[in-house]
């Protein structure tokens, strides 16, 4: 059976404008030209996969069930303008305690939490993709370094945080304007 390829993206600074974490649906705003590159993706022989840290959960900002609203307010626009993500992939953990109302449940180390490569492995067996024919695409360095600890193509985006979090030490093997041009790059 062949492998699929994949397009994986973070979420906040990528595909909406990056506020911090997000902790209601109504906080949702795509970036412009974002559900034209998720057209294109969709119109090709890629599938188009979120993978986002979402520790708002751990530090009880919102419910694991909030989240899940909230992405489906970010499908829903998507939807709006003839877009749509073939699956979504968060990690609600983190592994830093002592913040005031902390959830404890989800305030642990685990393998999802990007630059671990949980959510892709994840991704990778449920959907039968070819890591070695994809992309991740984010405007983080932790973004960058999950797909070089995938072993996949990178891009970095100057939307959201343009790389200059500075977490890691890391090149993108393109580094472009925004989602779109990073799509274009990929389907060229």
């Amino acid at each position: 059976m062949e492998k699929n390829k994949c397009i994986f993206l973070d979420r906040d600074g990528t595909i909406n404008v990056y506020k911090g974490l997000i902790s209601r649906p109504e906080e949702i705003e795509l970036i412009d030209e974002v559900a034209q590159a998720i057209r294109l993706i969709n119109e090709s022989d890629y599938l188009c996969i979120v993978v986002s840290n979402q520790p708002g959960v751990a530090k009880n900002l919102c419910t694991l069930d909030e989240m899940n609203k909230i992405n489906d307010r970010l499908r829903e626009l998507l939807s709006l303008q003839g877009a749509y993500l073939d699956d979504i992939f968060i990690c609600p953990h983190h592994p830093e305690k002592g913040y005031p109302g902390e959830n404890p449940e989800f305030k642990i180390n685990c393998v999802c939490r990007k630059p671990n490569t949980g959510m892709i492995d994840t991704a990778k067996l449920k959907y039968n993709i070819d890591l070695s024919k994809s992309y991740i695409i984010g405007d983080s360095t932790i973004d960058i370094q999950t797909g070089i600890n995938c072993n996949i193509k990178t891009i970095l985006v100057k939307t959201g945080l343009a790389g200059l979090d500075k977490k890691f030490d890391v090149c993108a093997d393109y580094v472009v304007e925004n989602l779109l041009e990073a799509v274009k790059i990929v389907l060229k």
